[in-house]
């Protein structure tokens, strides 16, 4: 009977440890696939690829913003991009203003895009002019995002790579599989 009590009595404590050891691991799982799945949805609306937005997501956090307002200033970066295609002269204007037109960005990726004008912007030596501009390119996250591109396209690789280095950029494949263990 002793011995019965003992075996139960290590029984749930053993299951008591599975569970300790398990509860994180779920959590783990968990945050991966919303993670994974948000940066997947993310990269369908924006076409920046899911390593870059992983990455750029560090970048952004790491300069004090976050990958939400970098989504939306992408969004409005992709806007300005296409009024300026379109010949609107205050964007025209603007873009001339950085040494760019409409066919600065012929060809380019979104993320390229996004590297070209963080270049420019960093290249601005008013601070008022700069965030300006920036609101202007990139709505209203411009001035969120500016700690972000004040080192231009150099600033933002390098952060990049800290991400590479720690491990944090998702590839298209684990975003797809976050993707598909969250749906």
């Amino acid at each position: 009977k002793k011995w019965g009590q003992s075996i139960s009595s290590f029984g749930a404590k053993m299951m008591g440890l599975g569970t300790a050891i398990l509860t994180p691991l779920i959590g783990a799982a968990k945050y991966f696939s919303t993670f994974g799945d948000n940066i997947a949805k993310l990269s369908k609306r924006t076409g920046v690829s899911v390593e870059s937005l992983s990455a750029l997501g560090f970048a952004a956090e790491q300069s004090g913003s976050n990958i939400e307002i970098l989504e939306k200033g992408i969004r409005k970066m992709q806007q300005s991009i296409l009024d300026a295609n379109m010949g609107l002269k205050t964007t025209t204007d603007i873009f001339a203003m950085l040494g760019l037109n409409a066919n600065s960005f012929k060809g380019l990726k979104p993320e390229e895009q996004f590297r070209l004008l963080a270049d420019r912007l960093s290249q601005i030596q008013d601070p008022s002019q700069r965030a300006a501009i920036a609101m202007k390119l990139l709505g209203k996250s411009g001035t969120a995002l500016l700690p972000m591109l004040e080192k231009g396209a150099a600033g933002l690789d390098e952060l990049m790579e800290e991400a590479k280095r720690l491990g944090l950029v998702l590839s298209s494949e684990d975003a797809a599989s976050a993707e598909e263990l969250n749906d």
